[in-house]
């Protein structure tokens, strides 16, 4: 969309949408570290792409929903009264080992015209094919 002037990537990390998040988006591609996965949800929250979030949230965690309409609706609601103006990745980690990752990001929203900080210390999980899914925050694991 315009608003991400010269096709860049509405994940914020300076490169053209069609070469950064949209491969994903489109399932041409599947993100191959954590970081990639989450700049990807941020993108997909950004251009109102609630399939993308559902398919990419782990069903073994808590954020999954069984009814995938609501959820869908829910997440269409956020992804329209916010915009998403900024997001900084703060530290990021990968155990293969472990299939686990965790990343660190601060993201700037504004809702209702007010500024939003939003910090999380996110924890992902990979799966036997290889792909990333976003589990939850690390509050719900300690």
């Amino acid at each position: 969309s315009s608003r991400f002037g010269h096709g860049l990537c509405p994940c914020h990390s300076g490169a053209p949408y069609a070469a950064c998040c949209l491969p994903f988006h489109k399932g041409a591609a599947h993100a191959a570290t954590p970081e990639q996965l989450m700049r990807s949800r941020y993108a997909a929250y950004a251009t109102g792409r609630a399939d993308y979030i559902i398919e990419t949230t782990d069903p073994e965690g808590p954020h999954h929903q069984a009814d995938r309409a609501a959820w869908r609706e829910g997440v269409d609601a956020f992804c329209a009264e916010t915009d998403f103006v900024a997001l900084t990745i703060e530290h990021t980690s990968m155990e293969l080992e472990n299939a686990r990752g965790e990343v660190r990001f601060l993201a700037l929203l504004r809702q209702g015209g007010e500024p939003v900080e939003m910090r999380e210390h996110s924890v992902f999980r990979q799966t036997e094919d290889g792909r990333w899914l976003y589990t939850c925050e690390l509050e719900h694991l300690e």
